[in-house]
């Protein structure tokens, strides 16, 4: 189980015929309303993109109100597939908001109860008539458990070759005041194409712009009673070194979207910064949010490997993050992952490209277990070396180089680049 498994959340998925194949492409996640006296909470990350999507527009708006003193949290998230809505002007806007006030009629809630997200082509309006027509089912199927989880994992998915869920317990114990209690968080998410999300926190600063196109999207539940600026840090932190740190092709979206949803039905007090169960929790929500993120960049478009590119002796760790983003979007290096080609000239000329100085008399690169180079130059012998031809071939490729004694450390995770990436993406509108 995933998003219904935290206690206090329904899920269904269906068709609304936004997909030209006919699958699924709408899904509600719906929080129950909370006990008397429970805690409830709302935090998002959304496109650091100058140029978002009508549901992320109304997003900001319910992340900035959920965020005041008594800030009012959502009901529902009512996701499509198949449609941007960006790029739709104030059109596009108004659709949204005309699936949001028909959910909300159904789930007896506010308009702003409602939160929006959509992905899939830019710039086509969005179907309103399907959608709001195929709300009445997707309210009558609303349910917690296995298929629950799987109908609104799979109607959440675009290019995506398979779903992509999570669920976890975490016991607690040693905070507020009380004895051991388990909570429970479950997510699912999508993305295989057009993936490099930067995230924008809303209390560490904006990503930096990019350039629009397709999305990631991201939806957790959680049952622990935490309040919404407490878990909007502790999504802050955890997208920052989760989903922030993967890339398929290097092109972010206009709609990238991580949301958190906490019931408070786990019961007791809420949980506060600087206690062992925030931390304890916090060390989940960031392991949720790892192996999401791993799912996506793994199922990236005609993608056949992952590798992680970790740089260590930085001047910083942004530095750092700089110099191995650089290797992990690099094309001839993601084409010799694809060929498995221990081609350590690629990737440390891409680490070079960053704009950050090192001295390569100062540097080393590993592949798996393996040396290849070191103070400037190859070590030749390394290339004949049987553990290096394995290390290449597996499922995940890891790569370390090392760029100076700097106290900067950072990874990020890519994929190769097939054939099949050009093929999809050649005909993805036509």
């Amino acid at each position: 189980m995933c998003v219904t498994q935290p206690r206090g959340f329904l899920a269904a998925g269906g068709t609304a015929g936004i997909k030209p194949s006919g699958k699924p492409d709408v899904c509600l996640i719906v929080r129950e309303p909370a006990p008397a006296g429970a805690v409830a909470g709302f935090a998002a990350a959304f496109t650091g993109n100058a140029v978002v999507g009508a549901p992320v527009e109304i997003g900001l708006m319910q992340r900035a109100a959920a965020l005041l003193p008594g800030g009012r949290v959502p009901r529902a998230v009512l996701i499509n597939a198949g449609n941007s809505n960006a790029a739709t002007g104030e059109q596009g806007v108004r659709d949204a908001r005309a699936c949001m006030v028909a959910a909300a009629g159904l789930l007896g809630c506010a308009e702003m109860d409602v939160v929006p997200s959509s992905t899939g082509v830019i710039g086509r309006p969005l179907p309103v008539t399907k959608i709001v027509g195929a709300l009445p089912g997707l309210f009558a199927a609303l349910a917690r458990g296995e298929r629950a989880d799987a109908d609104a994992s799979r109607a959440i998915m675009t290019t995506d070759l398979v779903p992509k869920a999570v669920g976890v317990e975490v016991s607690l114990s040693g905070g507020n005041g009380g004895g051991a209690r388990v909570v429970r968080i479950g997510a699912i998410a999508k993305g295989s194409g057009m993936i490099a999300p930067r995230l924008e926190m809303a209390f560490s600063g904006a990503a930096r712009a990019a350039v629009p196109t397709a999305t990631m999207l991201a939806f957790v539940t959680t049952d622990a009673p935490i309040a919404s600026r407490t878990l909007q840090v502790m999504l802050d932190r955890a997208g920052q070194v989760s989903f922030n740190r993967v890339s398929v092709d290097n092109h972010p979206s206009c709609s990238d979207t991580a949301i958190v949803l906490a019931s408070g039905h786990a019961g007791g007090a809420a949980i506060v910064a600087g206690t062992p169960e925030h931390a304890a929790f916090e060390a989940a929500l960031t392991g949720v949010c790892e192996r999401l993120a791993e799912m996506i960049v793994a199922d990236g478009e005609g993608a056949t490997r992952v590798f992680r590119a970790t740089v260590i002796g930085a001047p910083s760790d942004a530095a750092a993050e700089l110099m191995a983003r650089q290797i992990v979007d690099s094309p001839l290096v993601k084409c010799a992952i694809h060929g498995k080609d221990p081609n350590w000239g690629r990737i440390v000329t891409a680490a070079g490209n960053a704009g950050v100085r090192f001295d390569p008399r100062q540097a080393s690169l590993t592949i798996g277990p393996v040396e290849v180079y070191r103070a400037g130059v190859p070590i030749t012998e390394a290339l004949s070396d049987p553990r290096l031809v394995k290390a290449m071939g597996g499922a995940r490729v890891e790569l370390v180089l090392t760029v100076g004694a700097g106290p900067g450390r950072a990874w990020m995770m890519g994929c190769d680049l097939s054939k099949d990436y050009v093929s999809i993406n050649a005909d993805y509108t036509t």
